[in-house]
């Protein structure tokens, strides 16, 4: 497979983008001369990989906007300067019927602008529509200046794309786009922490920087917000996830899980990608969307390892009033390989539990979103490359929360969501009573939560698409974050990736005659040399200097935890339902300890 390479002694993107357009350009012509053509939804044989899709729910269907696509030619392999093409059409999936990934019909609805990948995505159910925002231009195609748009679903499976435009829009125009923004989005506001800007989301920029903060946008009064008060040089925060969780606290919390953090001037060399500091899975960071009050709590159970970047997640309420949040996949740059794993973190507990590997392998980049009941759909992914097949036909695999199943087929008639037994065992026993919480605030909104009340009428659902605290936590004030202009000086969300990083290692060692039973900081995850990064890039970078020194966030001391039965799939992974172990993220108070020669 070729790849397009510019030389180095272009400089900037501008030039790059334009010899890469170019060329591109050149080899789509040819393609079309030889009367060959892509296709947005090709044949189950002629299909390789898809990955960085945007998805949501609404009514009946399934709706995946942007991305990229790999695929053979009338069963023959294309040679093209990416390995991959952008996905022009807004695709759509009827869920109110059973079907299988072999034999799907896809709907393609024509969109009016460029393809791009790794967009935000929000969702506004009651009205039925889904807004895209930011995002990198794939192979720097068709850029244009920021915009946001708006689809409004017909009920059909069909729908129309329009600009929707800002009631403020002198703020709206001075934002930075960026990608692999950690979004979420209430019923009414879209929520996005984080993220890259780079030459590859603004036409014109020369370098890759990271972006602090976060932006929101009102979908009813159609206002735009971000903060501008700085509050610590080191807190961003790359390639995390985010989950809106409804039925906890007054108005609900957007929990943040894993990812990367840079320093704020930093260039994101492939270096620094390796070596960035990464967001453990233990110690979790959520906060209330109207209030931006902060809060942090311990996790226990088989803590996913990390670093862990490109991964996604997805959550089902439960009947009981509960909320479990699924993950799996994703990137580990530090080692470069992709994860093959998934868990389900278990709420009111903060507890987290093994599922199985999937037979299809490991996969980054992809997209998952709550389907009927109780299935989890996992759209695309790759996992070294473009050129091999996915094992999953047209990139669509499935997840049976109940059963703890992966599938290649979709039942629309499946019951309601009910924990697995491992799940619901661990809350039977009175596992709950005795976590030990963060704080007052954080108890009260957790653990006056019923998990075995007979009397719940309520019905278990899907969590939406993408979608006056105690002295203990950390009030945030006012909407916080997101950039402005240039991005370097521009506030984050003061508090949030502030928890994430700022916090006291405790550390005592696991008890006597006990193992840990949690990957500590990620080091234990599983290596595989063979496996490249990701990371590509058709223009220079910028050089930039960089010492052997990786950050991790550390802590001391040592607390116990009610434990659940873990299954792990690492060979140096061990199990005691009772252990006694060192919390990798504690507290919230700063220590970063540097770390020139990390354990693997």
């Amino acid at each position: 497979m070729y790849r397009l390479k510019t030389a180095a002694v272009l400089p900037i993107a501008m030039r790059s983008h334009r010899a890469a357009s170019g060329l591109l350009a050149l080899l789509g012509a040819l393609r079309c001369a030889l009367g060959a053509e892509v296709s947005d939804t090709p044949t189950v044989e002629d299909f390789l990989r898809r990955n960085s899709v945007s998805a949501t729910v609404i009514g009946d269907y399934v709706y995946m906007d942007g991305g990229e696509m790999s695929q053979l030619l009338d069963g023959k392999k294309l040679e093209t300067g990416r390995g991959s093409d952008p996905v022009n059409s807004t695709i759509s999936i009827n869920i109110g019927k059973s079907w299988t990934s072999s034999a799907i019909t896809m709907r393609r609805i024509n969109r009016p602008w460029g393809s791009k990948a790794n967009q935000m995505i929000w969702t506004d159910k009651e009205a039925g529509a889904f807004y895209v925002w930011g995002g990198k231009w794939i192979g720097g195609r068709n850029m244009t200046e920021n915009a946001l748009w708006k689809f409004t679903a017909d009920g059909n499976g069909g729908g129309t794309w329009a600009l929707e435009t800002p009631e403020n829009p002198n703020l709206f125009n001075n934002l930075e786009q960026y990608e692999f923004g950690a979004f979420a989005n209430t019923g009414t506001t879209g929520y996005s922490v984080g993220g890259l800007a780079s030459g590859w989301t603004k036409k014109g920029r020369s370098h890759n920087q990271v972006v602090p903060g976060m932006v929101t946008f009102n979908m009813d009064t159609k206002i735009w917000q971000n903060g501008t008060t700085a509050f610590s040089p080191t807190d961003t925060i790359v390639t995390a996830s985010a989950e809106y969780i409804p039925n906890f606290g007054p108005n609900g919390l957007i929990m943040l899980f894993g990812g990367l953090s840079f320093p704020h001037d930093t260039r994101s060399t492939a270096e620094q990608w390796q070596n960035a500091a990464s967001y453990d899975l233990q110690n979790l960071t959520f906060f209330d969307p109207e209030t931006k009050d902060t809060y942090w709590q311990i996790a226990t159970g088989s803590v996913p390892p990390r670093p862990r970047s490109k991964f996604c997640v997805t959550g089902f309420e439960t009947s009981d009033g509960g909320y479990d949040i699924f993950l799996s996949g994703g990137y580990n740059y530090r080692d470069k390989f992709p994860y093959d794993d998934a868990y389900v973190l278990s709420l009111p507990g903060f507890v987290w539990t093994k599922l199985p590997d999937p037979e299809t392998g490991a996969r980054q980049s992809h997209t998952c979103v709550s389907v009927g009941k109780r299935q989890v759909l996992s759209i695309g992914g790759t996992d070294t490359g473009w050129a091999q097949p996915d094992p999953a036909p047209q990139g669509l695999l499935l997840f049976d929360m109940t059963e703890m199943k992966w599938k290649t087929s979709y039942d629309a008639n499946a019951a309601a969501y009910e924990r697995a037994t491992v799940i619901d065992t661990w809350y039977n026993n009175g596992s709950l009573d005795v976590v030990e919480w963060s704080s007052n605030a954080v108890r009260d909104m957790f653990a006056s939560k019923s998990t075995t009340d007979p009397g719940s009428t309520s019905s278990p659902s899907p969590s939406p698409s993408g979608t006056g605290s105690e002295s203990e936590s950390t009030p945030v004030g006012a909407i916080a974050g997101g950039v402005v202009g240039g991005v370097a000086g521009i506030a984050l969300i003061a508090g949030i990736v502030w928890l994430l990083m700022r916090r006291r290692r405790k550390n005592n060692g696991p008890g006597p005659g006990t193992e840990s039973t949690y990957y500590d900081d990620g080091r234990d995850a599983p290596e595989a040399a063979k496996y490249g990064s990701p990371m590509e890039s058709t223009y220079k970078m910028e050089p930039q200097e960089l010492n052997s020194q990786r950050p991790y966030a550390e802590l001391h001391a040592q607390r116990p935890y009610a434990e659940l039965p873990v299954q792990h799939h690492h060979a140096d992974a061990t199990t005691d339902s009772s252990a006694t172990f060192t919390n990798p993220l504690l507290g919230h108070t700063a220590a970063v300890e540097m770390d020139a020669t990390p354990s693997r």
